[in-house]
């Protein structure tokens, strides 16, 4: 009986061992996903900040070619 006891225990423990192995696994899947969302949401966040220096170029290209043209600053 001794022998059969022990081994329900270890039975027990690797049981509540094993629950708390797997939550890892999914929380780390988890924030695998959400690094995934982040990354291509940084992505989004550089384009858009691309076109917006290139507007900003262009903006000043016609701006400087007004200035020339009245010849005015700078």
């Amino acid at each position: 009986m001794p022998a059969d006891i022990a081994s329900a225990l270890i039975d027990e423990v690797l049981e509540a061992v094993q629950s708390h192995v797997t939550d890892p696994r999914e929380d780390r899947d988890l924030v695998k996903g959400r690094l995934t969302s982040i990354d291509t949401r940084l992505g989004l966040v550089h384009t858009d900040m691309a076109r917006q220096s290139d507007r900003l170029d262009k903006l000043e290209r016609r701006i400087g070619r007004v200035e020339t043209r009245l010849k005015i600053g700078g």
